[in-house]
């Protein structure tokens, strides 16, 4: 077999992989970044925008959006148009602290090679709607990275490398409840090389020295987020491998000695979630999936919360607390909704999952202030057990239902369960003592029977 017939048999193969990967949807070269560079990175937190967050009485959050593999969209109008509409209507409308694409920014003609009309058209779109880096980050995708070993084209049309000619880099954003880390990878290091690094992830030494440094310089920060490509953990052919770093450290180990607690990606072509000790990663679906699929991700009391969408559906909204798998007592109920034609209501319901009851139906929630999106109301439960908290948001454009299912722990019965246990080990202390003097007084009588017996 000539080598024409085999590589194209290889390509073939693939392609049957690749599809069979991307219908689970439906249930670099050395590190680019110089010592002159990076103070440019690190002061992408002073341009940031006041968008994406709410810190008066009391409150505690902010929310972004997340998009991947928008490699599909570049020789179709409809799904350019459908990113454009993003940018645009979406963006203006959710106003997060920013949007982070992770990667696989073009198709790069299946493996075949760069094609320099995608990033073009890529590159025109950031800025014909005012995209810039303080509001739009992107990291490096294995379609990016194929047959161009420099990485030319990456630092030549995306939004981070045009800005700061890296392929990886980190950000802060602090607010008056916190500090927040942002690290975006280069993941895809060898994906230049088809035949060793088609579809899996790869991180080298030097790139974990500066990734372990990063770690170091946000250890105190409540949290940490990392961005890359390809997912830490996932069958085989779509995981990150790793070498070590200077410490003795592969990747895996890093996130685990700085707990780091969320990974962000694309490239399986599905949404999910996998834990990998304590590290959640989080994966959004290719872009052009349901018309624009794009991941709101909100952290409220740094607890995170997250709803896939569709561009162009409204209303949208996440219910930020509580969180899915709660495992407290639940007294609030907080819920984030837009709407470019307004909001006119969120409503709750609260049902058991245990006893099979409706709790509540439909209760108002209150907007906390007219120009923020964010609802709220009073959860008073005095259940235990598992429930169901459904949101009925309610718009100019129609309504959507949004649900998450939680345990919720009810303080009383705690408190009384600690006082039963008190009244019992009460109860037999004092059992105790009393035997304890009844054995005293009978050992007293018997001895003292015992002398007037020995007397008499």
């Amino acid at each position: 077999m000539s080598n024409k017939k085999l590589f194209f048999l290889i390509l073939l193969l693939a392609l049957v992989f690749n599809i069979h990967n991307y219908s689970l949807f439906f249930n670099s070269h050395e590190n680019h970044l110089q010592s002159e560079q990076k103070s440019e990175v690190e002061n992408i937190q002073y341009t940031l925008c006041n968008n994406g967050f709410i810190s008066f009485h009391d409150y505690k959050l902010f929310w972004f959006i997340h998009i991947s593999d928008t490699q599909y969209l570049w020789y179709n109008d409809g799904n350019i148009a459908e990113f454009y509409a993003f940018l645009n209507e979406t963006y203006k409308e959710i106003k997060p602290v920013f949007i982070y694409h992770t990667g696989d920014i073009v198709d790069a003609n299946f493996f075949i090679g760069q094609d320099k009309t995608e990033w073009e058209r890529y590159r025109k779109a950031l800025y014909d709607t005012n995209m810039n880096s303080s509001i739009y980050m992107d990291v490096i995708g294995n379609h990016d990275a194929i047959r161009d070993a420099n990485s030319t084209f990456f630092l030549n049309y995306s939004m981070m490398g045009c800005s700061f000619n890296t392929t990886q880099y980190s950000f802060n954003k602090s607010f008056t409840f916190g500090n927040y880390a942002f690290i975006g990878l280069n993941t895809a290091k060898k994906s230049y090389d088809f035949f060793e690094y088609a579809y899996q992830g790869f991180l080298s030494s030097s790139e974990l020295d500066w990734y372990e440094n990063e770690l170091k310089r946000f250890k105190d920060f409540d949290k940490i987020f990392v961005f890359g490509h390809h997912p830490p953990s996932y069958p085989l052919f779509y995981e990150i491998k790793s070498e070590k770093s200077s410490s003795g450290k592969d990747f895996n180990e890093l996130n685990e000695e700085y707990n780091v607690p969320f990974y962000l990606s694309g490239h399986v072509h599905e949404n999910s979630f996998r834990y990998l000790n304590e590290l959640l990663t989080i994966t959004t679906t290719n872009f052009d999936q349901m018309g624009g699929t794009y991941r709101i991700i909100a952290l409220d009391n740094n607890r995170l919360s997250t709803s896939i969408e569709c561009v162009g559906r409204w209303p949208q909204g996440i219910i930020t607390y509580p969180p899915d798998d709660f495992n407290q007592k639940v007294d609030k109920i907080r819920v984030l909704a837009w709407d470019p034609h307004g909001i006119s209501s969120v409503k709750w319901s609260f049902y058991s999952i245990e006893k099979e009851n409706q709790i509540t139906n439909w209760k108002p929630l209150i907007k906390v202030d007219p120009n923020e999106p964010l609802w709220e109301g009073d959860l008073v439960s005095h259940f235990n057990g598992k429930f169901k908290l459904q949101v009925k948001v309610e718009g100019g454009s129609g309504e959507v239902i949004k649900e998450i299912i939680f345990n919720s722990l009810n303080d009383d019965a705690f408190e009384f369960s600690i006082i039963f246990i008190f009244i019992i080990i009460a109860l037999i202390s004092i059992s105790i003592i009393i035997l304890n003097y009844s054995r005293i007084h009978i050992d007293k009588f018997k001895k003292m029977k015992k002398r007037l017996s020995d007397s008499a």
